[in-house]
């Protein structure tokens, strides 16, 4: 814990600083691979032009708005507000799941989108040690655990087993899993074991809602799904305020027979629709998970007044990430952590670190 805090600590003084390479706090941070790294893809990839830079992330890993010269504010002390989605007024994560050959021959499109997305992988399949994953942890994208040999019925072992896979030949610790068809016998084990389990069922998460996190919900796309059935989730999760969490099997033309699969042209045209929303903050499960977790923390924390000073404070679930932040807004007075004031982001917003486990706004 001791480690933790002195990480914290060291971040808290950092300014903030942005990178146009897909990054993740959790992740490696290295600059992206060329195109050609991995398995070289299709002969003639299908890939969206015009799209935009990808959006800049601040040190935090969170990626910034668009809006920037806001004055800090300088009222009464208090009225601490979390900002849903980082600031942004929906989220949407893709998932993929299977570790199919098509996903792996269309990743020069899936990376050229410029989001991270997340890939879980089925680890007992001769694709799963395919040189194409390690370019995708460099690329920023988060790699979770889909099982072994993807049973019905889940057991430790088997979950073991493809954690042991994924640290020893990728060099990262899963995060998160996807339950095999959604079977409810993964539920346990997930809870002792990640931070977040992705099921099947249909559904929006919301900002402090009471969604099951070791049951997550999440949007299937029947097969050959035109792009306007892609951009109804993410105008349901814009609708609600939520979060859409989006699941593909794969790719059509492929060789792995993906359950439902969709045209790569119009996959990479919906996301395309999805980028093109200023409002929508586009990352994988474990960065979106994190920071809705984070704010039911510390909007759930008993506030505790001494002396004019008031502390939040919070304990972090097993399995949460280091190095994760929220986003906040006060009506005045200085926030600390740490007994380190926390400076004022002229996007609009302090950024708290969830690994302090304390908040502390004074006059």
């Amino acid at each position: 814990m001791m480690a933790r805090m002195t990480g914290t600590r060291a971040l808290l003084l950092t300014a903030v600083v942005t990178t146009t390479a897909l990054s993740s706090a959790c992740l490696v941070h290295e600059k992206p691979p060329s195109p050609s790294t991995g398995n070289a893809g299709p002969a003639h990839p299908v890939v969206v032009t015009n799209l935009p830079a990808p959006r800049p992330d601040a040190l935090s890993g969170l990626p910034l708005w668009s809006t920037a010269g806001v004055p800090r504010p300088n009222g009464k002390p208090g009225n601490l507000t979390v900002l849903d989605w980082a600031g942004f007024k929906a989220a949407v994560t893709y998932t993929f799941d299977d570790a199919n050959a098509s996903q792996i021959a269309h990743y020069p499109e899936l990376r050229a989108l410029g989001v991270r997305m997340t890939f879980y992988l089925i680890t007992g399949k001769p694709e799963a040690s395919d040189p194409v994953w390690a370019a995708v942890v460099r690329d920023g994208h988060e790699i979770g655990n889909h099982s072994k040999t993807h049973p019905h019925t889940g057991t430790a072992a088997d979950l073991d087993a493809a954690t042991a896979f994924l640290r020893e030949r990728l060099g990262v610790t899963p995060w998160t899993m996807a339950a095999p068809y959604g079977d409810p016998s993964y539920r346990p084990l997930a809870m002792s074991r990640f931070l977040f389990n992705r099921s099947v069922g249909g559904g929006v998460i919301r900002p402090n809602d009471g969604t099951d996190p070791f049951t997550l919900p999440c949007f299937v796309p029947p097969r050959d799904a035109p792009p306007d059935e892609f951009d109804g989730a993410v105008e349901a999760a814009r609708s609600a305020g939520g979060w859409a969490i989006v699941l593909l099997h794969g790719f059509t033309g492929g060789t792995d027979g993906a359950f439902q699969s969709t045209r790569i042209e119009d996959f990479t045209t919906a996301v395309a629709h999805a980028r093109a929303h200023d409002d929508v903050w586009i990352d994988s499960l474990v960065n979106v998970g994190a920071y809705w977790m984070g704010q039911k923390l510390l909007t759930a924390a008993a506030p505790v007044t001494r002396a004019g000073r008031t502390t939040w404070s919070w304990t972090l679930p097993p399995h949460f990430p280091t190095h994760r932040y929220l986003r906040v807004k006060v009506d005045g007075g200085t926030l600390s952590q740490l007994d380190r004031p926390l400076v004022w982001d002229p996007h609009g917003y302090y950024e708290v670190a969830l690994d302090a486990g304390s908040l502390t706004v004074a006059p």
